[in-house]
């Protein structure tokens, strides 16, 4: 199985930066969740390569899923056309983070270790992982 992650990165030398990785072990998500972390790293959108789609024609994917680490806690959304929108039912003192075409409400971080074994359960799965607790989200 194979999740691939892209991101951008804040950068006044050059507005279009960005970085991405496919993973296909699970030790490799510990790679994502440094370079995540970075200072200028953005939220992460990640699809599951064995999902299949969800408009051929479009390419469009039959999932959303945003992982972000920041402040020392880490984040993630997912909805598919099983589950509403949903984050992590994280730390109660986790701030919220806003970033680019994501937003996780205050006390959905958690320890950057715990968003790793959610990610590792994605690339096994390529299912909403079940190896945390969420809680939908009504925007």
């Amino acid at each position: 199985m194979t999740i691939t992650a892209v991101w951008s990165i804040a950068s006044t030398a050059d507005v279009n930066a960005g970085d991405g990785l496919s993973i296909t072990e699970p030790g490799e998500v510990d790679d994502l969740i440094r370079r995540l972390a970075e200072p200028n790293a953005g939220p992460a959108t990640i699809w599951h390569e064995g999902r299949e789609l969800a408009d051929s024609a479009t390419g469009m994917l039959d999932h959303d899923v945003v992982a972000a680490v920041s402040g020392g806690f880490g984040y993630l959304s997912h909805f598919d056309a099983d589950h509403d929108y949903a984050v992590l039912d994280g730390d109660p003192s986790s701030p919220g983070l806003s970033g680019e075409d994501a937003e996780f409400p205050a006390g959905s971080g958690v320890d950057p270790a715990v968003l790793a074994a959610a990610l590792r359960d994605f690339l096994e799965t390529g299912r909403r992982p079940k190896v945390v607790d969420w809680r939908e989200v009504d925007w």
